[in-house]
């Protein structure tokens, strides 16, 4: 599944309109109803929900799922932002729309403007969507600290308050939602582990958006999540009667002393996503324990009885080269790791013990950085590790 940015799903969103065709407040109706459609068969039909908006289109869809909810018996209430500016055009058309519905609007504008939560309220977080493209300040900093000690549970539209969809948003103020409820396709903010405390269970509900524009082969996404239909993609079924040398050849260093689980697990592994031919480089100890729990895989063995050593193979007849599972940290296996990856070019998947390594080692971790991201620009370098480049030299 392509993970696209903000701007691409902005674009799809534009393409659904135009190709459909549909009316862009027809399509936030769309999105308003699966989230309600969410909370009516996960339980919380009858339930007392604070609605909070922003004044952008994430506000519109905070709008619309109040006066669905209202209309379905609900007690709603609708906490709007007030910042002086106006909102977009489909906000403006879902809260005269709201007004003449039974939820009570009240307006923001101060701390003495927030209301009292009680337990079992269910709060539905509609202040700002994946367009967010700065960190929250003043009154909107302040809503989302109040929401988080509410103690209630939270539900996020589109993307948690104040979270970047796909850029680091370390330092932000942001919404910690219990549930995320999506639209379409994952966010990279979804994918990322600094972003668990605020992201709770993501659900991505199918608005209906045009597969056209998802499929295109001209839609150069940045990131990809393997899932069973990418994998059915992929797959190809295998003559009964073909050779084993047709599927490549593979290069899997692992192991350690007491970490040889690790490189029989990867080796399992290897062997089961299809690889024709795999050889393990793995130190002596593991010698017996590879043989006879993965009899297909060929053995090479390292000059230590411990640890790796050294990686010293022809790897021109290597078709992929993996490394890391259970190598460990040791000086000599990080200095074998060095040597290899500054003496060779080609592409490697590096794991587990082998990132360790990586990041304990300044000089190994300068030689598999591209030189763009050595020295960028100070804002591209606060954009892409959440930090100033100052900050970088000093840990450096």
């Amino acid at each position: 599944m392509k993970v696209l940015t903000a701007d691409q799903i902005r674009a799809w969103d534009q393409f659904t309109i135009k190709h459909e065709p549909i009316a862009s407040i027809d399509l936030m109706e769309r999105a308003a109803g699966k989230c309600v459609e969410w909370l009516e068969e996960h339980g919380y039909s009858g339930k007392r929900f604070m609605i909070f908006c922003g004044k952008g289109n994430n506000g519109g869809d905070g709008l619309a799922i109040a006066r669905m909810l209202a209309a379905k018996k609900n007690k709603v209430f609708m906490y709007i932002i007030e910042t002086g500016q106006n909102g977009s055009p489909d906000f403006k058309t879902n809260l005269e729309r709201l007004q003449n519905s039974s939820v009570d609007i009240h307006f923001m504008q101060s701390r003495k403007d927030f209301p009292e939560t009680r337990e079992g309220d269910i709060i539905i977080d509609a202040l700002f969507g994946s367009g967010l493209s700065r960190r929250l300040e003043e009154i909107a900093e302040i809503i989302v600290e109040h929401l988080n000690h509410s103690g209630c549970e939270i539900i996020s539209i589109d993307i948690p308050g104040g979270l970047f969809a796909d850029r680091t948003s370390k330092g932000n103020t942001i919404i910690k939602a219990t549930h995320t409820l999506s639209f379409q396709c994952y966010k990279l903010a979804f994918l990322v582990a600094e972003n668990a405390e605020y992201i709770g269970k993501v659900h991505i509900l199918d608005i209906g958006l045009h597969s056209e524009f998802f499929e295109s082969a001209s839609i150069n996404a940045p990131y990809e999540l393997i899932n069973e239909e990418l994998i059915h993609s992929i797959y190809k079924p295998r003559d009964p009667f073909t050779h084993k040398g047709k599927f490549g050849h593979a290069l899997l260093v692992a192991g350690s002393y007491g970490k040889m689980g690790a490189a029989v697990l990867a080796t399992q592994a290897c062997l089961r996503s299809g690889v024709g031919l795999l050889t393990c480089h793995i130190p002596k100890c593991g010698y017996e324990i590879m043989q006879r729990t993965v009899p297909e895989a060929m053995v090479t063995i390292d000059p230590d009885s411990s640890v790796i050593t050294k990686i010293d193979h022809d790897i021109l007849k290597y078709n992929a080269i993996g490394i890391g599972p259970g190598i460990g940290t040791a000086p000599e296996t990080k200095n074998a790791l060095n040597d290899f990856i500054t003496s060779h070019s080609m592409s490697l998947v590096l794991d587990a013990d082998a990132l360790n390594c990586i990041a304990m080692e300044k000089d190994l971790l300068t030689s598999l950085l591209p030189q763009s991201i050595l020295t960028p620009h100070p804002k591209e370098f606060e954009r892409l590790f959440g930090e100033s480049k100052n900050d970088f030299e000093r840990l450096e």
